[in-house]
Parts: structure tokens; C-alpha cells; sequence
């Protein structure tokens, strides 16, 4: 049974994962009082300032928050591919 469900388990291992890393409000309203507490994309919100953003320190903060998703992707892809074509009657 296992190894039939390995595309619906990494279908649901990189959806669960992408959602949970692109939380913003719950960890902005627990950890706003602790920085060193912050997720990426909370810490991503120092960059913007009242008068001025740093979109230079935006875009690489981006950039790194980007990098553990496309490592699981890419980890995972073949099996999310099957699991995404298989949920598809034709």
C-alpha cells in the first residue's frame, strides 16, 4: 500500500510544507516581540520601513527564502507530478 502512495504522500509533504512556510500572521503575532523567534517572511517585514524600503535586501532575502522550497521541489518532483496527474480523469 506504501509504495502506491508515495506520489499522494510527497503531493502532501510540499503542500503542507509551502503553506506552512508562507505562514505570516500567526508567527508575526507570537514572535514579535522575540527577533530571534521571527520566520523569513516575518523577517522580511524589517526591510520595509515607514519612509523607505530596502528592495535591494528585499529581493535577497526573497531569493533565500525561495532556495528550501525549490530544494524540496525539485527532491520531490517526480512523485508530485504523478500525484497531481493521477488526481486528473481523462
Amino acid at each position: 500500500m506504501l509504495p502506491r502512495a508515495k506520489p499522494l504522500t510527497a503531493t502532501v509533504t510540499v503542500l503542507t510544507f509551502l503553506n506552512t512556510w508562507n505562514a505570516f500572521f500567526l508567527p508575526l503575532v507570537f514572535a514579535f516581540s522575540r527577533p530571534d523567534l521571527r520566520t523569513v517572511s516575518v523577517g522580511m517585514l524589517a526591510f520595509v520601513g515607514e519612509n523607505a524600503t530596502d528592495w535591494p535586501g528585499t529581493a535577497a532575502a526573497a531569493t533565500i527564502s525561495l532556495l528550501p522550497v525549490l530544494a524540496l521541489f525539485i527532491a520531490l518532483q517526480r512523485y508530485f507530478v504523478e500525484g497531481i496527474a493521477g488526481a486528473v480523469k481523462s
